[in-house]
């Protein structure tokens, strides 16, 4: 097959520059003939002068005897070609074809002849288990790769189609190909690149990518390249979603045993689903009860996010798959006991062929029913609490809100009225006021037992300086802030209802009355989750504040990426519903700092449960965005942050003192915590550059001076004179695990 060229301008005159050089060498010749034509020079860039390879596959074949054939051409982050890739860079080819199910069982239980990848590279994983993780790799090779000199190559692989005699090679169906590269340039930076290709053999014509559910951009939207937890599996060449499918087929099982830290294998082997969904639900629903995956996997849409791009993203929808079913109700605590077999401790036999009832239209609640439509914490987070307006005279604050369910008001008794075993009670809202750029007041619960139903459907919320501490707010001429942290009560398959009570026990053991005036009545049968918090802001004549006023050093759509709906206590939409009660003023039962930052900080620097490095604190501008991290951004008036007691205890005023740390140096230490990020030294360069950090003669590990004592100082933080964006990020980009 003859291969045609378009020439670029610019190969066009490097050509004709050659044609000119050749002409006058052979004038000036001793014996007036021409030497042999030179080989061309390459043309584009050497890998070792780029920062960054992006590969395309131009075409592919596949011979008689099932060996394969790519073509495909590279380039740097400008376009420009890119030549000098070696053969070990090949870090990974996979080979397959779309098919059904029942290519690879015949008896397949489940009633639907799916459509399923599988891979032309399977390997044996012995007892009846296989995978199609067989991959070819360059390393494993001798002259596979041809470098053509001018960005393109062309890979013979040296490894035939082997699918263990499971199915065989088909032209005319959508076949595909992964090329991983993973390479390194002169400066030490690795390149890593997966790019893919489909298309039918049979008519040598390109198709579309095919079952296309999840984009590899909303796995990236927590697993973020370059970052701790981004996708680099396998020596860090499998870098996208897409990547991991051509191995990981639905029909990707094995034997597995848990190893405890020091190895050594515990419990007794078991089969383990090897797919990418498999792996994925099991992953993610384990990650989440053991704190490092921020979001329950039941919640089926901080993944299969619609997208009209993507030709499947409803397929979670359909019903037709008990094996992703059982990644996740896997347990006697995720299935209804009566489909839990206690004595062989598994589902019992005659439920596992789950969406043989579990299906919609028809049967009981299939995967969207179940997740959403039908599922009371899903539908919890569809309710908003609205303040409508906010009222100040005679020392007390008169807010009106409404719970909304679309356009419908939530009735008063559908909220869960009782007390909070800890004191106040489960429902109530948020008070406080905002000056500058913190909130004023430590946190305050506005109770149900001030809350009053009105005829129209809303209530209020009275708000006395006899009960709660507003006069600061009032007195500083505040922004008042209200949010909400109300629970609605709710029964079976997400229908809200009145509340309805049951007797408990009491904390000394005896026995309650069952109406929910004491904090240990239970629901009768109900679940009460908690709403949305957006938080509301009035001037303290009633006029309405559309923005908040306080700087927003993160967005909460940074958040949102990997929390989605699920963030400790309680849902909410903005940083300031956080901040409200996790603000500059309150401390940690007197010991340590309860200010947003610290509490952000201290939960993300997250391992998995190999140990490796999952998220760290670090990475600034995982949640910061382009500069909210920066120091600039704090105002030279903005208040002290408190740390602590002068007594350890919990604060009261008038009883103890809170620590306080100046503001620049509070968003440092935040992080830098004795006694491995902050030392002698760096308190001392701290106390020079104007912060305020720890009592004179007083150890690290209690930070902060008496909040009088700070007072009367005249505070001129200079940090942000030196540490400036680029610098922290600087300092911080290779801040590892050891520290």
């Amino acid at each position: 097959m003859m291969k045609f060229f378009n020439l670029s301008a610019a190969s066009k005159a490097l050509l004709t520059a050659g044609v000119l050089s050749l002409a006058v060498t052979g004038c000036s010749g001793d014996d007036g003939k021409n030497g042999e034509d030179g080989k061309p020079g390459p043309v584009g860039k050497p890998i070792g002068e780029v920062s960054q390879v992006k590969a395309d596959i131009t075409s592919a074949s596949v011979s008689d005897d099932g060996f394969l054939t790519v073509n495909f051409n590279l380039a740097d982050a400008n376009g420009a070609a890119v030549f000098g890739l070696q053969q070990d860079d090949i870090g990974a080819v996979s080979f397959g074809r779309m098919g059904k199910v029942k290519d690879i069982d015949e008896t397949n239980v489940e009633g639907a002849n799916r459509e399923i990848w599988l891979s032309y590279f399977n390997k044996d994983k012995g007892e009846g288990h296989y995978t199609g993780s067989s991959y070819f790799q360059g390393k494993n090779c001798e002259n596979c790769l041809t470098d053509n000199g001018d960005g393109s190559y062309t890979l013979v692989l040296d490894k035939a189609v082997d699918t263990l005699e499971k199915y065989s090679y088909d032209a005319e169906a959508t076949n595909g190909i992964y090329l991983g590269v993973k390479s390194a340039n002169d400066a030490g930076s690795t390149l890593v690149n997966n790019t893919f290709f489909y298309w039918q053999p049979s008519s040598d014509t390109a198709q579309d990518k095919p079952k296309a559910v999840i984009a590899d951009e909303t796995c990236q939207s927590c697993h973020r390249p370059g970052q701790d937890g981004a996708l680099s599996m396998h020596g860090g060449k499998h870098v996208t979603l897409e990547s991991c499918t051509f191995c990981h087929a639905d029909y990707n099982s094995y034997m597995k045993q848990d190893k405890d830290t020091d190895g050594n294998a515990v419990g007794e082997p078991y089969e383990y689903d090897g797919s990418i969904k498999g792996m994925a639900h099991e992953i993610h629903s384990h990650s989440y009860y053991n704190g490092i995956y921020p979001q329950s996997a039941s919640n089926c849409l901080t993944c299969h996010q619609p997208d009209e791009n993507l030709a499947m993203a409803d397929a979670w929808k359909g019903d037709v798959d008990t094996a992703t079913c059982m990644n996740c109700h896997n347990s006697p605590y995720a299935v209804p006991s009566w489909h839990w077999d206690s004595e062989n401790n598994q589902i019992a036999e005659s439920k596992q062929n789950c969406v043989s009832c579990h299906n919609d239209p028809d049967g009981y609640r299939g995967a969207e029913r179940g997740h959403y439509s039908e599922n009371n914490n899903a539908q919890a987070t569809e309710l908003k609490v609205v303040f409508n307006s906010m009222t100040y005279a005679n020392d007390t604050i008169t807010a009106n809100f409404s719970v909304k369910d679309g356009e419908e008001l939530v009735p008063f008794d559908q909220i869960d009225k009782r007390p909070y075993k800890y004191g106040g009670y489960n429902s109530a809202i948020v008070v406080n006021g905002v000056l500058t750029d913190d909130f004023l007041v430590n946190y305050q619960k506005v109770g149900w037992n001030k809350l009053t139903a009105n005829a129209d459907g809303t209530i209020t919320a009275t708000i006395t300086a006899a009960d709660f501490n507003i006069e600061p707010i009032i007195d500083a001429g505040a922004t008042i802030a209200l949010s909400s942290q109300l629970h609605v009560c709710f029964g079976e398959k997400g229908v809200r209802e009145a509340c309805a009570y049951v007797p408990g026990e009491n904390s000394d053991g005896t026995p309650t009355k069952g109406d929910g005036s004491e904090a240990g009545d239970q629901l009768d049968g109900q679940e009460a989750p908690y709403l949305v918090s957006d938080t509301f802001f009035f001037k303290q004549d009633g006029t309405a504040v559309t923005e908040t006023p306080r700087s927003q050093h993160a967005e909460m759509s940074d958040c949102q990426q990997c929390h989605t709906t699920s963030i400790t206590h309680r849902y909410t939409n903005d940083i300031d519903g956080c901040a409200s009660c996790h603000n500059g003023t309150r401390d940690k039962k007197g010991a340590g700092s309860s200010n947003l930052a610290y509490i952000v900080h201290s939960k993300h620097y997250l391992y998995d449960s190999s140990g490796d490095m999952f998220f760290k604190k670090a990475e600034c501008q995982a949640c910061h965005g382009e500069d909210g991290f920066s120091l600039s951004h704090i105002e030279a008036n903005a208040a002290p942050v408190a740390f602590g007691t002068t007594d350890g205890e919990r604060y009261a005023p008038g009883v103890n003192e809170q620590l306080v740390v100046s503001p620049q140096t509070a968003a440092c230490v935040s992080c830098h915590q004795a006694p491995y990020a902050l030392d002698e030294s760096a308190a001392s360069h701290i106390k020079s550059m104007g912060g305020i950090l720890v009592q004179e003669g007083t150890s690290l590990s209690t930070l902060g001076i008496p909040a009088s004592e700070y007072e009367k100082l005249d505070i001129q933080e200079t940090c942000a004179t030196c540490h400036k964006d680029a610098s922290l990020l600087e300092a911080h980009s290779n801040w590892g695990s050891s520290h």
